[in-house]
Formats: C-alpha cells, sequence, structure tokens
C-alpha cells in the first residue's frame, strides 16, 4: 500500500466499518480475517493494487451495508476491478489533457467520431480498449500551456490548436 492508501485504511476505512458493525478497531484478528475474505492474504503489507481495491470495496460496504451499489461491488470482484480499471484510465485522460491545456470541449470533440463508431453518448463510456487508446491518443497530442479557449468552430479552438 502506498502511504495514503495506507492513511484512508487505518484512518478511514477500517474505523468506519468497525463502527457500521460494532466491532473493536484494535481487534487484529477481525482485522486480519476481514482482509483475507477481501485478498486472500491476511496482511495488507504486500498486497497488488487489485487486492487493494478489493479489500477497500469490502470495507466501504461493511461500513455502509444497506448500500446496495457498495455491496455489489463486493459480491461482484471482477466487475468491480473493470470498474476501478476504467476509473483510472478516465483519471489519466483528464490529467493529461488538463497538462497539456485541453478542456472538456477538446476531449469530446477529439472522440466525436469514436463516440459515433461505439454507439456512446461519451468518450467516457467507450469500451476499455477503446478508452485505452484515446488515452494514448490524448497523451501524444501535442499541448499547450495556456487552457483551451471554450467556443470551438470548425475543428479549430480558438488558440488554433486543431482537434
Amino acid at each position: 500500500m502506498s502511504p495514503s492508501q495506507r492513511k484512508a485504511y487505518f484512518a478511514r476505512l477500517w474505523p468506519d466499518a468497525c463502527k457500521a458493525q460494532g466491532w473493536n478497531p484494535k481487534d487484529e484478528e477481525r482485522r486480519r480475517d476481514v482482509t483475507h475474505a477481501a485478498t486472500g492474504q491476511e496482511s495488507t503489507s504486500k498486497l497488488t493494487q487489485k487486492q487493494i481495491t478489493l479489500l477497500f470495496n469490502k470495507l466501504a460496504w461493511l461500513a455502509d451495508p444497506h448500500n446496495f451499489e457498495k455491496a455489489f461491488a463486493d459480491a461482484n470482484p471482477e466487475i468491480a476491478l473493470a470498474n476501478d480499471q476504467r476509473g483510472n484510465v478516465i483519471w489519466r485522460i483528464e490529467k493529461a489533457a488538463d497538462e497539456k491545456g485541453f478542456n472538456s470541449v477538446y476531449l469530446d470533440k477529439a472522440a466525436e467520431h469514436k463516440c459515433r463508431v461505439h454507439n456512446v453518448r461519451s468518450w467516457r463510456d467507450f469500451p476499455l480498449k477503446e478508452l485505452i487508446n484515446f488515452s494514448k491518443t490524448i497523451a501524444a497530442r501535442q499541448g499547450n500551456k495556456k487552457p483551451v479557449q471554450e467556443a470551438c468552430t470548425g475543428g479549430v479552438a480558438e488558440d488554433n490548436i486543431p482537434f
């Protein structure tokens, strides 16, 4: 776990789950049992990113057991992991776009053709493989330090960055 993941785990996720379940947060045996149920490991020290996602999903559900979305994520790890991967790719796209000065209008225009091909409303709805390709496309594009203007005409932004 990264330091920020470790902090989230021990300062928020585990205590919240214990509070909701009526457990003692200092009960190491129970903590190891929950970790094992979610990841197949008793210790959090050498978990993979996938295992961390599964553990965090389990703790989120334990902290809010009446939330069906959290219960679904815990009960369907393959779907939860796929959704987590999609979220990570979307984050990478948005981060790369922001670093290059591309705004949401630019991303929408850049994805317009593929949205029609895949019959989706937004690039965020692309199939995972296409989402990864779009991530590579945005990362490879030449950026600009100043933000792209909102108004776009004829496939060229006001600052002359072609789509």
